[in-house]
């Protein structure tokens, strides 16, 4: 279930700038979906070829122990983008009850301006990490840990991302409180 697509006041797609967040969020979703079930796929199909191939002889193949190492935190960080693009995440609601539209449209395009920031930074870091794990390697596939470190960027990104689409959701949408309701909650 994904969170409806913020409309303009008039109840049509709104500005340029409204259609494209809805387009790069609704895009962002489906790449992180696909990327954490993607991982988690990979995982036990690893897996159960090693469990398959020690039933069957006495070795096992040695490789699929890494997998969940190299793809693991895909999974994570896929799932932490789809939950910041849906506004899924565990928030504090007691401020935004006693706002009115306005001011809360204000504190949400400031707090949403701030994770863009941060996590924009916390991008840019992850590629120092990146390059200092592009030398350790696993044994067995002899690929670097920077694959696995890799989710980093996604994640920090993907978030920044996320957060600079909700910006632009917040600051067109008629209600602020509306933003991150699913189709069913708006009709209901």
């Amino acid at each position: 279930m994904t969170a409806a697509p913020v409309r303009a006041p008039d109840g049509k797609a709104g500005s340029p700038a409204l259609r494209f967040a809805n387009l790069i969020g609704h895009v962002l979703d489906r790449i992180a979906i696909l990327i954490a079930v993607s991982a988690i796929v990979v995982i036990f199909l690893a897996l159960m070829a090693e469990v398959v191939v020690r039933y069957f002889t006495s070795a096992g193949l040695g490789w699929p122990n890494e997998v969940p190492n190299l793809l693991f935190p895909w999974l994570i960080t896929g799932g932490i983008v789809v939950g910041a693009q849906r506004g899924a995440h565990i928030a504090a609601e007691a401020l935004r009850s006693v706002l009115d539209a306005a001011k809360l449209r204000l504190l949400l395009m400031g707090i949403n301006m701030l994770v863009a920031v941060s996590f924009a930074y916390l991008a840019w870091l992850s590629l120092q990490v990146i390059q200092i794990t592009k030398v350790q390697v696993f044994p067995m596939t002899g690929l670097g840990q920077a694959w696995a470190y890799s989710s980093l960027l996604f994640g920090f990104g993907g978030i920044a991302l996320a957060a600079g689409v909700n910006l632009i959701r917040v600051a067109y949408a008629a209600d602020p409180r509306l933003v991150h309701q699913t189709e069913t909650e708006h009709t209901t």
